[in-house]
């Protein structure tokens, strides 16, 4: 109901005017002023033309109708009726609809009868709506109050959608449970624009958060009414007279039932977004709707607006939301998507089954090739970052895009001077400083055109590194030329020593808000790349020892990164020959080798659980996925069915055999759905029943480069000749080596002996007459203490380790027994002690200050379970929580072992932590030389200024301080019970 032209009262003297005051649908809704005369208030108006082919399709008619909240006078009975008018007049058929009026928004649904139905194409009707009310007597008075109509539609039964609404946001009780998210945004119910119901909920930004968030609890039967659906709406009103419009809207999702876990999150697309009322879709699938139904959830709105850079501002002005619900559509078959796929894709990829080897090799490299050509800015040279239409440069893209280039010089997809031109317009954009940076770093996303940062994004070191390889190669091919130069100085622009941490280890980024980001290049991963240049540096080279101080996890029989996303061990591999090559920890090529060979073998395992993973469908890597982004990989909790078509295809020169396998399996079971304009799309799940429709600039270039190393090794043929590289190479320890195993003999048996020595360490628990349990120590004279100092620092990355030389942060902790329970006590030595949880948030604890105690009584009893205890010393009310954590029996003690004691109390330099634990919940019985697994850890921020909830965990000191070690009972140490 866009105008009220056409609309006729049908001689009853009502008035039409639009009004954006109460709108169900769209941007404005049709206010109603009956005459206060006639017993009936008519509305009529024609239809004729397409409309009349869906109408004969369609069984009912629905029309939205708002009565507020004081009218006297509303409709009561609902007619439509309905009249041939392509010859004269004559009357067809109507009927009533069986709606019950209510206050607020109502869907009122007509049934429309065998003869209203059978329509001509080419004839005019007219449709006639009568709203009738009736006194106590039933009969018909004139209405003397407005009320209002929208959203007219035909539809077949079978295409009826139910609005399932799980955020009305009608009350006041309803919107007290709604928090900010530590965005100080105020919530108010509102009665001035409605879509749904009688009210609104009313945002009043804070004006200084970047961005406006919302916090709902989702749980009981709206996580029913949740699963039901496919797609999450909500109805957005942005007033006139706001000067920033929010035009992101993100959907995010947290699993709260015993801890915080993050489940997922989806933009809406919000590009036609504009003031008065806008409806906001979500698309949900995988794991953002195939939730517990006795789960507990946290959905998370964010709202930002941007400025002419493309950055984002804080918005000022209020704003409204209104009735989030789920509407379940039809979602097509695997079957349905095949069949109704582009006809010239299916062909093609037809075409590409039929090809050798080497052929499809080359059709699906120059494909791939493609978009770093047109999804180019000619100009200056950026790249997008993935396929879309508003999609910024990512400057890690650009630097694929360099190496691609000549790549397809090469094969004579693009003559030298073409290819040689947009390099040097390249590389003169970033050295010509026309792209964002500081200290020859560059900004992770930047507008297409301008260079400038956008999305508040930081400076990346990894992201520089990967453009910085990118224009090194694009130098050595293009020898002796301006490129060369100016690749040359592109890289010696960059202060490596500038983004070198205290301990050694290179920052991941750095932002102008806060400066540079808690989390380091400190673990094993694709940062490699990034140390090998900055030690190689002919300008500002970082210390050769930068390169052990990364830590190097070894799991079986290679070194391992936690996520087990395969793009970690491919990206430094596009570039640097690894191959016989190895310095004391490790031939980098034969452990991607073998990393790929796990991750193989791990969709393999699982291919019962996931209908995507097969025998020739594998590769987990990040990327897009049915609840967004993700960095998926081959360990438990970090997949989900998602498979990344780069990742096994790039894993090409490790497992040729496997990774042309996959690729033909995809193009053979899914090859119109997972192939598009420019060759593989980013994901898919076959489970969720989701496609990406998208390409990610590096997930082209890793495809397209690692398959021409895998033809040519043309890319290592060329980067392996700079001469800072070797030298890297050289002052690193690199030695030309042939050998078989990923992890040298020497590191292997260096990290057994580091991972195996924590487990000898054992504290002595004295049996005792018993422990009042009420934050005191008093009761521990005579029992020895044990203490974890700020040399156990455990090594993950972003954690920082805690310097004895500047801060205190140690404790003294105790062990102790009688016949009833298992005592444990801490006094923590901490400076600062940060308490930002609030009472209703019990899990994950170690966001903030807290403590933790690992017990292991599978040691004396094979048949029990590990019992992991994660304690809060204050919550923001003074209280003590705790609750059992990733063990047998995950949740607040309160439900799952009541009659755990715990206690703490404040002192002038730091807390107390008292814990009595029955036997009963450990499954064994104490007795004197009885043995168990235990561990002690401390969690530690000192952040002054944290927020309600935030994570702010700045250091882990542990008693067994090896990597992972909450997860790894088998290096905790032992506790003896003694008399």
């Amino acid at each position: 109901m866009e105008s009220v032209a056409g609309l006729s009262d049908d001689n009853t003297g009502t008035r039409f005017s639009l009004t954006d005051e109460y709108v169900f649908s769209g941007k404005y809704s049709v206010k109603v002023t009956p005459s206060g005369k006639a017993d009936e208030t008519k509305l009529a108006f024609q239809l004729s033309g397409e409309v009349l082919e869906s109408w004969a399709e369609s069984d009912l008619l629905k029309i939205a109708v708002f009565i507020p909240e004081n009218t006297k006078t509303y409709p009561d009975k609902y007619f439509l009726g309905m009249a041939d008018v392509t010859d004269g007049w004559s009357w067809v058929d109507g009927v009533f609809s069986e709606t019950q009026s209510k206050r607020g928004w109502n869907v009122v649904t007509f049934k429309l009868s065998p003869k209203m139905k059978e329509v001509s194409t080419d004839g005019k009707y007219m449709l006639y709506f009568a709203f009738i009310d009736f006194d106590e007597g039933n009969k018909k008075v004139p209405m003397v109050d407005p009320f209002y109509v929208d959203h007219f539609v035909a539809m077949s039964t079978e295409e009826e959608k139910l609005r399932l609404y799980i955020f009305p946001m009608e009350t006041k009780e309803e919107i007290s449970k709604y928090n900010n998210d530590n965005t100080g945004a105020v919530f108010e119910l509102s009665d001035k624009y409605v879509a749904q119901g009688l009210r609104s909920m009313k945002i009043i930004p804070s004006g200084e958060a970047i961005e406006t968030k919302v916090a709902l609890p989702l749980e009981g039967e709206n996580v029913e009414k949740w699963i039901q659906g496919n797609i999450v709406r909500m109805s957005v009103y942005i007033p006139s007279e706001m000067s920033t419009i929010p035009t992101m809207y993100f959907l995010g999702m947290a699993d709260v039932t015993t801890e915080w876990k993050w489940v997922g999150g989806v933009f809406a697309d919000a590009k036609n977004v504009d003031k008065g009322w806008n409806q906001i879709s979500f698309e949900i699938a995988g794991a953002m709707k195939n939730l517990d139904p006795d789960g507990k959830y946290m959905v998370y709105l964010a709202f930002a607006g941007f400025d002419e850079s493309n950055q984002k501002i804080p918005l000022k002005e209020a704003f409204y939301i209104d009735g989030i619900y789920t509407e379940k559509t039809k979602v097509l078959t695997l079957e349905e998507r095949m069949s109704m796929a582009d006809p010239k894709i299916k062909e093609e990829v037809e075409k590409m089954l039929q090809m050798s080897d080497e052929e499809l090799l080359e059709y699906v490299q120059r494909k791939t090739f493609e978009y770093f050509w047109y999804e180019a800015n000619p100009e200056n040279g950026l790249v997008k970052d993935r396929s879309t239409e508003d999609s910024p440069s990512s400057i890690a893209a650009v630097g694929f895009a360099l190496t691609a280039i000549p790549i397809a010089i090469e094969r004579g997809w693009i003559s030298y001077d073409e290819g040689y031109e947009r390099v040097l317009t390249t590389l003169k954009t970033f050295v010509e400083g026309r792209v964002e940076g500081k200290n020859g770093f560059f900004y992770h996303f930047v507008d297409m055109n301008t260079g400038k940062r956008v999305w508040n994004c930081e400076l990346s070191s990894i992201d520089t590194a990967l453009l910085v390889a990118g224009a090194l190669f694009a130098g050595e091919y293009f020898e002796g030329t301006e490129v060369e130069r100016l690749a040359d100085q592109l890289y010696r622009n960059v202060n490596w020593q500038w983004m070198l941490a205290e301990d050694g280890t290179l920052y991941m980024g750095w932002k102008p808000e806060g400066g540079f980001l808690n989390a380091k290049w400190d673990s094993f991963n694709e940062g490699i790349l990034a140390y090998i240049l900055a030690i190689g540096s002919p300008t500002y080279p970082i210390p050769a020892e930068s390169w052990d101080k990364i830590l190097r996890p070894v799991y079986e029989n290679y070194i391992s990164c936690p996520t087990e996303s395969l793009f970690v061990y491919q990206y430094p591999s596009i570039w640097v020959d690894f191959r016989d090559k190895e310095d004391k920890y490790a031939n980098y090529f034969n452990n991607a080798r073998v990393a790929t060979r796990y991750n193989y073998l791990f969709c393999v395992m699982n291919r019962f659980k996931y209908k995507t993973y097969d025998l020739d469908i594998w590769g987990l890597s990040a990327c897009d996925g049915p609840a967004g982004y993700k960095h998926y990989g081959a360990s438990e909790g970090n997949h989900d069915g998602t498979v990344a078509p780069y990742s096994s295809i790039s894993s090409i020169v490790f497992t040729p055999d496997l990774s042309m396998k996959a690729l033909r399996g995809m193009l053979k079971k899914y090859g119109p759905l997972v192939w598009g304009r420019y060759g593989f799309v980013s994901g898919f799940n076959v489970d969720a029943n989701w496609f990406s429709d998208q390409h990610v600039g590096i997930d082209q270039g890793d495809i397209l480069l690692m398959i021409e190393n895998y033809r040519t090794e043309f890319v290592w043929k060329y980067f392996m000749k700079n001469k800072y590289i070797q030298e890297a190479l050289k002052k690193i320890g690199f030695v030309n080596k042939v050998s078989d195993y990923a992890v040298t003999p020497w590191y292997r048996q260096k990290y057994q002996e580091m991972i195996s020595q924590p487990s000898e360490k054992v504290v002595i628990a004295p049996k005792v007459k018993g422990i009042a349990v009420d934050g005191n120590l008093e009761d521990w004279k005579g029992v020895p203490y044990n203490v974890v100092d700020e040399d156990m620092n455990v090594r993950v990355p972003g954690i920082k380790p805690a310097d004895k030389r500047s801060q205190i942060l140690h404790s003294h902790f105790y062990v102790a027994w009688d016949d009833e329970n298992l005592y444990l006590a801490a006094q923590v030595f901490d400076e600062y002690v940060v308490v930002n949880i609030t009472p209703g948030d019990l899990g994950a604890f170690y966001r903030t200050d807290s403590i933790e105690f690992y017990l292991d009584p599978s040691r004396a009893n094979p048949e029990a379970g590990i019992f992991k205890l994660a304690v809060l010393p204050f919550d923001t009310e003074g209280n003590v929580q705790a609750v059992r954590h990733e063990d047998a029996n995950p949740g607040p003690i309160s439900k799952v072992a009541p009659e755990v004691k715990v206690a703490s109390s404040k002192t002038e330099n730091g807390y107390i932590i008292e814990v009595a634990i029955p036997f009963k919940y450990l499954g064994i019985t104490p007795r004197k030389g009885l043995e168990i697994g235990f561990c002690h850890t401390i969690h530690n921020s000192n952040k002054r200024d944290a927020k309600l909830g935030e994570y702010v965990r700045e250091h882990i000191l542990s008693w067994v301080p090896v990597a992972d070690v909450w997860a790894r009972p088998e290096v905790w140490g032992t506790l003896r019970f003694s008399e």
